[in-house]
């Protein structure tokens, strides 16, 4: 005969008194920590002995996500923090011996080395784990080769997609860099106010645009938020403002250290080339800070390019200058030498480039140098020289014996590559020309 026991859940509340559980909690969780640190030892050497082969696994992500459940996601972090931690004793013992949670050792294998582990440490131990990840990621970007690449994975990550509902609706999902993104924000949030000013003065003439302030109501925000994104459509296709406009449109706050703009630690919202990058044209505050943080004097917003300055150049460059490029509209200031390196803001240190291609100039690893005639050339991030001007067609490439002006495949040589042809030949005659295209130029 089977005998059945129904078992009854535990009451929700117990006899402990608040302080009991609460010690009880920290209790657990100081446990945990230490079973998770134990977790992690094993996941590195299961790791490093390559145990997931034998199921025939690519990595020991996917083994973990097959066997004990995790996502990809949380598996790929739990290897990485395990194969970091290795590096890191002083973070291991704290952790071994539960006074440091995962969420402050996974931020801290971002960015802790041998130099600075035990200062960032000493923080974690009284921070919390969201301040530690804030300061833990601002470090990291002060970084210049992490951090750059960084930027460019989550600047590859950037999509945005549309759905379409069987009500006739679509819903528009979105992924930017912060930057972007808040400069998309930013936008939204003028046209909301411009939206919003309309309607309140069509209601009321003496209505003061500057009192507006936004719908209490959750539902009515976000309604607002749609109707301001397409607001900016339409004037989009409406037409938009002229290229010869100077001012400052829209303003987003970015902080960071000096020394980190000179690549010399100190911390900075961004990826710091990416910082680099938008300080090339844009508007400074200096803050004198003591060493706790506190402002000490804030100086006058002052333009690294002025607007006299940027009309030279709209009427010097026209367009972008990068090789191929003809986008006139929306033109960053590029200094060739960074002001930050001691680089001058002049007419011969700086030239309009468009996003896209000022982008390539920081993240992407491409350079500007110049030729012995004084005139600018690009080289992508493997140093090959770009091309001023497209390839011919085939039936009209030159023959490089006879043409005055030497090529390879049917490419112009850059002046400079030109003018010191047989002296670097002759200093190294099987790589010279090692930067050869083959078939169709690089942009």
């Amino acid at each position: 005969m089977l005998t059945t026991h129904s078992i009854s859940p535990a009451p929700p509340i117990s006899r402990r008194s608040l302080d009991q559980l609460e010690g009880e909690i920290i209790n657990l969780s100081q446990q945990l920590n230490v079973t998770e640190y134990e977790f992690l030892v094993l996941i590195r050497e299961f790791d490093i002995r390559q145990g997931w082969k034998a199921w025939l696994f690519n990595n020991c992500a996917e083994w973990l996500n097959f066997k004990c459940g995790m996502s990809l996601g949380t598996a790929r972090e739990k290897v990485r923090v395990a194969l970091a931690l290795y590096d890191l004793p002083q973070c291991s013992a704290a952790f071994k011996a539960g006074n440091l949670s995962y969420s402050k050792a996974r931020a801290l294998s971002r960015c802790a080395n041998p130099r600075n582990e035990s200062e960032l440490l000493s923080y974690s131990l009284r921070a919390t784990a969201a301040q530690v990840e804030a300061h833990c990621h601002q470090l990291r970007n002060a970084q210049r080769r992490q951090s750059t690449t960084d930027a460019n994975q989550v600047h590859n990550a950037r999509y945005l997609r549309r759905f379409e509902h069987d009500d006739g609706s679509i819903t528009l999902s979105a992924q930017l860099p912060k930057e972007t993104g808040d400069l998309v924000m930013k936008a939204i949030e003028i046209a909301a106010a411009a939206l919003q000013s309309g309607a309140a003065k069509s209601a009321n003439a003496n209505t003061d645009a500057n009192k507006i302030s936004p719908p209490a109501d959750t539902d009515a925000f976000f309604r607002q938020q749609a109707d301001a994104l397409v607001h900016l459509a339409q004037a989009f296709l409406t037409g938009g403002e002229s290229r010869s406009s100077t001012a400052d449109h829209y303003q987003v706050m970015v902080h960071v250290d000096e020394s980190a703009l000179r690549d010399d630690g100190g911390k900075s919202d961004l990826p710091i080339e990416s910082v680099r990058r938008i300080a090339c044209d844009a508007s400074l505050v200096t803050v004198v800070e003591n060493e706790s943080g506190d402002p000490l004097n804030v100086g006058r917003k002052t333009r690294v390019v002025s607007p006299p300055m940027k009309r030279a150049l709209l009427g010097r460059d026209k367009c972008c200058r990068f090789p191929g490029c003809s986008h006139d509209t929306w033109l960053d200031a590029h200094h060739v030498m960074h002001w930050a390196d001691g680089g001058d803001t002049s007419m011969d240190n700086t030239l309009l480039l468009c996003s896209t291609h000022h982008r390539l100039l920081h993240e992407g690893g491409f350079t500007i140098q110049k030729n012995f005639a004084g005139e600018w050339y690009f080289r992508n991030s493997d140093g090959k020289a770009l091309p001023q001007y497209p390839a011919p067609a085939q039936s009209q490439r030159p023959n490089s014996a006879d043409s005055p002006n030497p090529s390879r495949d049917g490419y112009p040589l850059p002046a400079e590559c030109c003018a010191h042809d047989e002296i670097n030949a002759e200093k190294d005659p099987d790589t010279h020309h090692s930067w050869k295209r083959s078939g169709h130029p690089p942009f």
